[in-house]
């Protein structure tokens, strides 16, 4: 949730941060929201009918949890900042994805997740600042 740091970021960018997220609210509360304010909204998709059409896909056990990456990320999670892995939604493997949307409602950079590969926050805040209120599509991956 490194994102809530960059508010202001954000927001001299002019935009704003949406979360889409699958589970109940109190599940959410419990888990990865413990002791976190959001500053931004969350919907709620249960039908991950959101997912779908984003193009967003559910992982195999073996691509998520037996892939060496996953386990270097969250090592190096533990042993840098001190941090343990938050708790997970219901579903380990549903994947989820980042997407700018810029001006006038077109997509301007679309990354869909493979594992736990979630693009630098750095990465999304120049794709906004690049976006700048434009139309045209940046980044790369369209």
């Amino acid at each position: 949730m490194k994102v809530l740091d960059r508010r202001t970021r954000i927001e001299a960018a002019g935009a704003e941060a949406v979360f889409v997220v699958y589970d109940e609210p109190e599940r959410l509360r419990r888990g990865i929201l413990r002791d976190l304010d959001p500053a931004f909204p969350i919907l709620l998709d249960p039908d991950r009918r959101a997912y779908a059409e984003w193009g967003l896909a559910r992982a195999s056990i073996a691509r998520v949890w037996l892939d060496p990456k996953v386990w270097r990320s969250y090592a190096r999670m533990f042993l840098r900042e001190g941090q343990r892995p938050a708790r997970k939604g219901k579903d380990t493997l549903q994947l989820g994805g980042d997407f700018v949307v810029g001006a006038g409602g077109r997509l301007v950079y679309s990354r869909p997740q493979e594992r736990d590969d979630r693009p630098a926050v750095g990465v999304l805040l120049k794709v906004l600042e690049e976006a700048g209120g434009s139309a045209e599509p940046v980044g790369d991956r369209l």
